[in-house]
């Protein structure tokens, strides 16, 4: 089986040794040159322990991380084009959520329950992320996991567990909607190394898994949608930030009904 059909079959695909030109170099320094203004002369992303920091000088140094110019680079490589146009997308584009995460050691506050991009980011319907460990990745120090092929099935059920409104110009977060139903099919763990990428479709069903070594984990995320989707063109390209999955269709999903029905609940309590 190669790449593609893999990627098709399974939802998801690991890529061996892709930065080749020093791309993960780069990031890291510009990250370790960030930490030095934010948390101290001495940071160091690959020997910091995850209790050396303070909680206000890690939510400053995690609302800067994205904007490091390495990620961006890296997120309009070549490379990177290339890659996605070999699993399929015709007209690959940036969404507006590439970013980085720091999973502190035995820090369970922040990891994500099982969920798929697409009810969160939107975008066409084969969009995928590429997820970047900065460092070897497997169940000690902390990776994700997904299940495979679950992707096919479409939008799975999801369901409201905030009050925020639903409006055309409300973005939907992951503390606002989650699965409706529970989630019982063996998952595959990835296993990464520094300098591979992990590629899945946002439609894959995914969790990230709690980091019990003594480092933090880095990791980046690339999000690309396809604008040659002839369904997402006809939607004039919804992104989350700028709208939400109650006003955006998916095959499988009618989201006028889904929203009258969330918005009668809403009435009648």
């Amino acid at each position: 089986m190669d790449t593609q059909e893999f990627f098709e079959t399974n939802g998801y695909v690991v890529l061996r040794d892709f930065w080749a030109q020093g791309e993960l170099d780069s990031l890291q320094a510009q990250l370790d040159e960030l930490g030095c203004l934010v948390v101290g002369p001495s940071f160091s992303s690959v020997k910091l322990s995850g209790h050396t920091m303070s909680a206000e000088q890690q939510s400053m140094l995690y609302d800067r991380l994205k904007y490091l110019p390495a990620l961006s680079c890296m997120s309009g490589s070549p490379a990177i084009r290339r890659m996605c146009r070999g699993i399929g997308l015709q007209h690959p584009d940036l969404m507006g959520c590439c970013n980085m995460r720091l999973d502190k050691p035995h820090d369970s506050r922040h990891l994500f329950a099982w969920h798929q991009d697409s009810v969160y980011l939107l975008g066409s319907v084969n969009a995928v992320t590429v997820w970047v460990p900065l460092q070897d990745v497997n169940l000690h120090r902390g990776t994700i996991q997904v299940i495979a092929g679950s992707h096919k099935r479409g939008l799975a059920p999801f369901k409201r567990i905030s009050n925020k409104v639903i409006a055309p110009y409300v973005p939907m977060l992951q503390r606002d909607l989650s699965l409706a139903d529970e989630v019982t099919e063996d998952p595959v763990t990835i296993e990464a190394q520094r300098g591979d990428i992990v590629v899945f479709k946002q439609m894959l069903l995914h969790r990230s898994t709690p980091n019990l070594s003594d480092q933090i984990r880095w990791t980046a995320q690339l999000r690309i949608t396809d604008l040659a989707d002839a369904d997402y063109r006809r939607q004039k390209f919804p992104t989350g930030d700028r709208t939400n999955i109650f006003y955006v269709d998916y095959p499988g999903h009618d989201s006028a009904a889904r929203r009258a029905q969330e918005m009668q609940g809403a009435t009648n309590p």
